[in-house]
């Protein structure tokens, strides 16, 4: 019933807008190269927006994260690091925290594939356009577009001279600068050289220290040249450099559970800290003992090739690049010495891709081409025991309801000798050394058959195959978590049963029991047991192998229930279990190898009504391939197929969408339906990240993009985004995914005690997808008569509220949007300028995303929104 509502409700928007005034074609045409030939923004059958060079001055986006406003079908987040971004479109991507999880939102600069987001964030070079693909793109683009594209252009070199140079500052000490400067060499040869410096203070206080979190230091240089040999042939070299030092980012308290409360008791009772007060999580102040520190270098060299061979056109671009970033994370996100998380990455990439398209009018246009891409991923990854370690573990079992078992399980492993100086000692820790060598090809083509003036068959199909080979060098040398608490749970058990309290015993009076067998004659006749194993030496038992009755439960050697097993309950505490690395010589099937390959294709009816109103349908398949978990959560597959790797992704989109162009305006509209199978959800839990599939999930919804005129100084825009997603079928969705509440399907087993590891989700919402999302922008142009320009520019986004994550209730982190910006200017005919902006004016309060906190159940910290930003840009061009 809702999905008819929808169909007709969306039906009846592309009537309204058909049976509006006798409608002409615009005036202004923006170009677009979405289908990798260029047409017009109407002309494409495609659903594409474009930002262009002019909306990007206007509006100071400065980099990919303060795009997302001028789109709402977009979403941008940025995490626990500057290289920890992640792109949403339509509601889904993934790919952030993970190197070996790749993005479903493809990145591509001038042509080049960026393989991680980190190296997709460096602030934007001079620019022509951006434009944002929605729903799978597999068909054109080489690889993981399965959920959408963002493509980047920027301005070639110039053959005549010409530049531009400009100079920002705003509130919290912010300062860019940003320069371009084109020209000749000789008559076949032109050069474009730009640069960028971006600096400003954080927003965020660690009140620690007093030191300015999520600041921003980063600077960018890029060397082109532009080399035509003859008028059917030219070359554009591209070489850049960027580099990122910044203190970020901060995460703020807002829910201090019970653990997180107990941090900030004073010593022995607590640790003494300083935490987050989580009734003021906008007064963005936090508390971290360790610094959070990135550093990102990035390099990269392009040649693209274009050859007019006059009945199509050869185009071949051909590209190396090497990301590396370091970054420091307090892992338990308090003031307290717990946990720390270095991390190190490094991306070495080559692609090469080569097509040939038909030009000029022709009854059957056509594109055919091939996409090479090989990349190796070096990541290290360690998670280290601080000073604080032994005395936070201490406290979590007494609030576990066993205090002082970590010396009662010592005793009971190692002896009198290592009782109370064993686990969760400083320096103890996971230590993760992780390889993965990808490589992938493709093979596509495309063809338009005008079957009528007016009326257009596309069919579109590609191969791709990718090959992924993963090795992991990784150690855990934490002692805790290499404990059988199951057998070490038998052996207090049977202490229990000879009439040692090991709830109040020493840990010497435990191992001296352990010492020799023990008799147990209360239970039967002349039994004898081993303490080690709980088996019967001698003599029969009345109750079972070894046993007796406790609240009414029958507890005998390796019975889970938590009555018989007091300790059981800690293995929640064992947050790095040994490692098993991989390729495992002893398991055939854990050899690391992951190898996968589809065909995609893509069916497109478009019709144009009339000369201005253009009308498609389009069927269209994505693919995404494999994902693998480069971390210390990485374990061999279970009996439930959940392990080191995810699936890949297959997406299947119907599309319906109409492109109108009127005198003075445009109305794109579109309907859709898209269903990815086997979703790689990607969730931090608080001790690590769940890596599985999700069966199926859908989102349908619909889409509206447009723009007036009605006076000639005035134009008007507006884009709605509409989405209802779904958990078609999550049988096997993780029940750790939502500590600090109960979904149904994950309560704790009445007799065991013990929580479920899966749950089915099937017909849940998944979380984080706004229903509505809308932005819309006036901007007002004044001519002077003497060549000056001035205008005001206001826009506003909006975006319902929404759960933020599924692991977390709704009533501690949701997100709705209320965003403000305007600016004001003034643009001389001499090409002087002068911008006074602000952004997120009335300082609207959302959260980004959040998490739980590692080891501390019942707290959750989130990400917080970028405050009120101000200032003035001054800009000359020549």
């Amino acid at each position: 019933m809702a999905n008819k509502h929808l169909l007709s409700s969306a039906s009846a928007i592309m009537i309204a807008a058909i049976a509006g005034p006798a409608l002409a074609q615009s005036g202004d045409e923006i170009i677009v190269t979405a289908t990798k030939r260029p047409q017009t923004l109407q002309e494409v059958p495609v659903a594409v927006s474009v930002v262009d060079e002019s909306v990007i001055e206007k509006a100071q986006i400065n980099d990919l994260l303060d795009l997302q406003i001028s789109v709402p079908s977009l979403r941008v987040t940025q995490l626990q690091n500057s290289s920890n971004t992640n792109f949403l479109i339509r509601g889904f991507g993934n790919g952030a925290n993970n190197p070996g999880i790749e993005p479903s939102v493809g990145v591509f600069i001038d042509g080049v594939y960026r393989s991680r987001t980190s190296s997709a964030i460096l602030d934007l070079p001079t620019l022509e356009r951006v434009e944002i693909l929605r729903g799978p793109q597999s068909t054109l683009f080489g690889k993981n577009v399965s959920a959408g594209a963002i493509s980047i252009t920027t301005k070639s070199p110039d053959f005549e001279w010409g530049g531009s140079a400009e100079a920002t500052y705003g509130n919290f000490n912010q300062a860019i600068f940003k320069g371009t400067l084109t020209g000749p060499i000789s008559e076949t040869v032109a050069f474009r050289v730009s640069g960028s410096i971006n600096q400003r203070d954080g927003y965020y206080t660690n009140i620690l220290d007093g030191t300015d979190v999520n600041e921003r230091s980063r600077w960018s240089a890029r060397g082109q040249l532009l080399w035509e040999p003859a008028d059917d042939l030219s070359f554009r070299l591209i070489g850049e450099y960027n580099r990122i030092d910044e203190i970020c980012c901060g995460a703020v308290q807002v829910l201090n559970g019970p653990v997180t409360t107990r941090i900030a008791e004073p010593p022995p009772v607590g640790l003494g800290a300083i935490i987050g007060d989580d009734t003021r999580p906008f007064a963005r102040e936090i508390a971290l003992d360790e610094p959070v520190t990135n550093e990102l270098e990035g390099k990269g060299l392009s040649l693209q090739a274009d050859w007019d061979l006059g009945f199509a056109q050869v185009t071949s671009i051909t590209a190396y690049r090497d990301q590396s970033d370091n970054t420091q994370t307090d892992a338990d996100f308090s003031s307290a010495a717990i946990l720390t998380n270095p991390q190190m990455r490094d991306f070495e990439t080559f692609t090469q891709e080569i097509r040939i398209a038909s030009v000029g009018d022709n009854r059957l246009d056509w594109l055919v081409g091939g996409f090479f891409f090989d990349e190796t991923v070096e990541f290290q990854r360690d998670v280290i025991w601080g000073p604080e370690g032994r005395q936070f573990s201490e406290f979590l079992t007494s609030l576990a309801g066993a205090p002082g078992a970590l010396g009662l399980i010592e005793a009971a492993t190692f002896g009198p000798a290592a009782v109370g100086n064993t686990f969760f000692q400083e320096g103890q820790g996971v230590f993760g050394g992780y390889e993965l060598d990808n490589r992938s090809y493709s093979f596509f083509g495309q063809f338009d058959f005008h079957l009528t003036d007016r009326l257009t068959l596309t069919g579109g199909v590609s191969y791709i195959n990718d090959r992924k080979e993963a090795v992991s060098d990784a150690v855990s040398t934490d002692t805790f978590s290499a404990v059988d608490l199951s057998a070490i749970g038998t052996r207090l058990a049977v202490i229990n049963l000879a009439g040692v309290d090991i709830a109040t015993a020493d840990p010497s009076v435990v191992q001296a029991t352990l010492a020799a067998p023990l008799s147990l004659d209360s239970l039967g006749s002349n039994i004898v047991i081993d303490p080690a194993t709980g088996a019967i030496l001698t003599g029969t038992s009345t109750v079972g192998a070894v046993g007796t009755a406790i609240g009414g439960t029958t507890c005998f050697a390796g019975n889970p229930n938590l009555l018989c097993n007091p300790v059981a309950r800690l293995g929640g505490f064992q947050f790095f279990p040994p490692q098993v690395n991989y390729p495992d010589p002893n398991n055939p099937l854990d050899d690391g190898l992951f190898q996968d390959d589809k065909v995609s294709y893509t069916a497109r009816l478009a019709y144009d009504l009339t000369d201005s109103i253009n009308t498609y349908f389009t069927y269209s398949t994505g693919w995404k391939a494999a994902a693998v978990n480069l971390s210390d959560d990485s374990t061999p597959p279970d009996v439930n197929g959940i392990g080191r790797a995810a699936a890949p992704e297959d997406v299947t989109l119907f599309e319906i969408g109409m492109k109108a162009s009127f005198d003075g305006g445009y109305i794109n509209i579109a309907l859709f339906d898209q269903t990815i199978e086997d979703f790689q959800s990607n969730l931090f839990v608080g001790t690590g990240f769940f890596l599985l599939n999700a069966e199926e999930q859908s989102v349908r919804g619909f889409e509206i993009d447009s723009a007036y005129s009605p006076i000639e100084p005035l134009l008007l825009s507006f884009a709605l985004t509409y989405l209802d997603p779904e958990f078609d079928s999550f049988t096997q969705a993780t029940c750790a995914s939502f500590i600090g509440f109960t979904p149904d399907g994950c309560q704790p087993d009445p007799v065991t005690g013990f929580t479920p590891d899966f749950f089915d989700a099937t017909g849940l919402r998944p979380a984080g997808i706004h229903e509505i999302s809308l932005t819309t922008s006036a901007l007002y142009t004044h001519d002077f008569g003497n060549g000056d320009q001035g205008y005001a520019r206001v826009e506003y986004l909006f975006e319902s509220d929404v759960q933020a994550l599924d692991n977390i209730p709704a009533d501690v982190i949701s997100r709705k949007v209320n965003v403000l910006n305007a600016s004001l200017g003034y643009e001389m005919e001499n090409g002087f300028s002068v911008n006074v902006w602000g952004r997120n004016l009335t300082d609207d309060e959302f959260f980004l995303s959040g998490a739980p906190s590692p080891g501390q159940a019942g707290t959750f910290f989130g990400y917080t929104n970028t405050p009120r930003t101000y200032g003035v840009t001054v800009r000359k061009r020549f």
